[in-house]
This record gives structure tokens, sequence and C-alpha cells, in this order.
């Protein structure tokens, strides 16, 4: 009885040894995937011409892509756009947002005010390389906040956007992309351009704000032969420039190096 019980045994383990080979040589079935469903798409390297409206707060952007392949706002004299904020990030994010989910096929136009397509929050007006052109919409915030309603303004279907998108987007009216104060020496010279030894004399240099914005107090400083001489710490308009004196104490011949703001030469004093 033991013996038959100890075959029992044998063969139950010897089956189960072999649904264990079949069953771990059985391929395993792939997890499906959503597909991502784009509101529109188009390639990012085609955006031409960019304008964004916030009608209720009457304030709106535009710019347009030169031939340096640079996006600048749209506007007589119209700077490049800071670069740090802006870079590809824009035109990508631009070229087609991934839907949330559909919310609505063939909305009828009794129900536009429902998700603030009649008074929307964001207009959005994109034109291609080739003429092509796209005229989005975006309505209200989803009741969680979390997304906001959108839709092609020539289309009936209403999808839902992630509310990052609709930040960025509308940031960049709110905040616009303009160039940092950027303040730099364009040029100095010497008061005699000879000075004369044992005589007092004048470094006068011209500092820009090469920038557009001007929400920082540049920090230019002269050294005279190593030792801090002079500092410039005053505000400037972007794009506006100055002409600043800053006297130097006699000093006996010989030879000087001069740092204003980065800018370094020789001095030589006979």
């Amino acid at each position: 009885m033991k013996l038959k019980s100890i075959f029992i045994l044998v063969a139950v383990l010897a089956i189960a040894g072999v649904v264990y080979l079949i069953a771990a040589n059985q391929p395993v079935p792939e997890e499906e995937v959503e597909p991502v469903t784009y509101i529109w798409d188009f390639d990012m390297d085609a955006l031409r011409n960019i304008e964004i409206i916030l009608p209720k707060e009457g304030k709106s952007e535009a710019w347009v892509q030169h031939e340096d392949r640079y996006f600048y706002f749209d506007e007589e004299n119209g700077t490049k756009v800071d670069m740090e904020r802006w870079g590809g990030g824009i035109p990508l994010i631009l070229s087609g947002p991934s839907a949330a989910r559909i919310i609505y096929e063939n909305i009828p136009e009794s129900r536009l005010a429902e998700y603030g397509f009649v008074e929307p929050n964001i207009l959005i007006n994109l034109k291609l390389n080739d003429d092509a052109t796209y005229h989005i919409v975006l309505g209200n915030s989803t009741p969680s906040g979390a997304d906001y309603y959108i839709k092609m303004a020539e289309g009936d279907d209403v999808y839902t956007v992630d509310g990052s998108w609709y930040d960025v987007v509308s940031r960049l009216v709110t905040e616009p992309p303009y160039q940092k104060a950027n303040y730099v020496v364009q040029e100095y010279s010497f008061i005699p351009a000879q000075p004369v030894a044992n005589q007092p004399f004048i470094i006068r240099a011209v500092i820009a704000n090469t920038g557009v914005l001007a929400d920082s107090a540049a920090n230019i400083e002269l050294k005279f032969q190593g030792v801090l001489s002079g500092t410039f710490t005053e505000t400037l308009e972007g794009q506006a420039s100055v002409t600043v004196d800053f006297p130097i104490a006699g000093q006996p011949s010989g030879t000087y190096s001069v740092n204003l703001g980065g800018k370094t030469t020789k001095l030589v004093i006979p």
C-alpha cells in the first residue's frame, strides 16, 4: 500500500511538471495600450504664426517666425522671444496636444455655452508655412478643475485638455516671454585719451541693456589694477544705454590693467 502511494505521488508531480512547462512556454498576452487621441496634429517645424487671445482679460500676443527660424513678437521692430522660456517647447505643445478624453461628438449649438465656448477663456490662431490655419477655442474648466474643455473652432467635437497645457498657453499672454534684462559694456575710453602721470582722469563707458525687460538692476564693476574702483547699479529700460564716467585718482608712470564689466585692456601712463 505504501509503494502504491509513492507511485501516485510521483505521477502527480510528473503531471504538475509537464503542466508548468507548457504554461511557461505560452506567450504572455500583451497589455492593450489605449491609442493617443490628438485634438489636432502637425509638424512643429511648420508653425509660422501664433496668436493667443484672452477675451475675458482683453489681452493678446502674437509671434511670427523669421528667416533665422526664431520666433519674434509680431509687431513693429518686434524682438526675439526669450529662448529660455520658449525653446522648442512652445511650438511643440502648440503642434497638437493629446486629449484627456472626448466629451461630446457633434455638439449642438445650443450646448456650446454650457462648456464655455460662447465666452471662451482662450482663442488660439495658428498658421503654418503652407498657409494652413488652425483655430482653437478653450472653454471652461471641468468640474474637478484639472482639465479644460477644448474644440476646434470649425469642429463640433469637444475634448478635454490637461490644465497644465492651459496654464502654459495663457502665461504666454499674461507673462510674455520677453528677453530678460542683459547689461553689457559696449565700449569705454579714457579722458583724456592719454592720462598724465599723477593726474586724475576718467574712464568713460557706454553701458546698455540689450534685453527687453528692466526688472533687474545691473551690477557692473570697474577694477583698476585688480582693485574695485567703481560699480554701476542703475536700472535701464530695455534696449536703452547710458554713458557713465568713473573717476580715477592720479597714478604714477606705469602699465595698469583695466577690467570693466568683463572688458579688459591695458593702460600705459608715460
